[in-house]
């Protein structure tokens, strides 16, 4: 059971790199937070989404995730908040105020309450989630083990993946040195955000 549960535990590991590498609302929305407020200011979006996606992993193997089966409808209700919810932030992300010194800027990187509620209606981390608890974990009474286990390794990558997209954008940042930059930047930010939309919801 042993030997299983740690080959489990890799195969968890590579579909958690992927899963976290790849683009999507949560790193682009980094990538966007390291390029305009730097490393220091952007960890409190990356511990966001630990917490969150945390929170939402616990309520999937409690159970949670059988709730699209018994209400269908509820997806449909998550989808529709989750288009809503990343138009408004395409919208704010394109719209932020910029100005010369970027010191003076008037926008505030997401916080980290903000950063984990987002994850109750963001499908890809529901995707990840669900798949997680129940591709990756083993029935009987190593269930709870393996499911604790594949909650630990999503953490330990997903941290390190969510940070080198904080990183990413903060390679550029000393590039960003005017307004005008700096405004082209996040339209460009927000229309990738946009393009996230149709590869999550389907």
């Amino acid at each position: 059971m042993q030997e299983t549960l740690w080959t489990l535990m890799l195969s968890t590991a590579f579909f958690c790199a992927t899963m976290s590498m790849t683009p999507g609302p949560n790193n682009v929305l980094l990538a966007q937070s390291g390029a305009n407020y730097g490393i220091k200011r952007s960890l409190p979006h990356v511990l966001g989404i630990r917490a969150g996606t945390t929170c939402l992993h616990i309520s999937v193997l409690l159970g949670l995730g059988s709730v699209f089966d018994i209400w269908p409808m509820f997806h449909h209700v998550l989808k529709v908040l989750s288009i809503g919810y990343l138009f408004y932030l395409v919208y704010r992300i394109s719209t932020a105020a910029v100005s010369d010194d970027p010191a003076e800027q008037e926008s505030e990187p997401m916080t980290l309450k903000e950063a984990a509620l987002f994850q109750l209606i963001n499908p890809k981390s529901w995707m990840v989630i669900i798949t997680l608890c129940s591709a990756f974990t083993v029935t009987g009474d190593a269930y709870w083990v393996s499911g604790l286990l594949g909650m630990i390794v999503f953490n330990l990558v997903g941290f390190p993946a969510s940070f080198t997209w904080v990183l990413l954008g903060s390679t550029i940042r000393g590039q960003l040195n005017s307004a005008r930059r700096r405004s082209h930047f996040n339209w460009a930010m927000g229309f990738l955000l946009l393009l996230t939309i149709p590869l999550i919801v389907r």
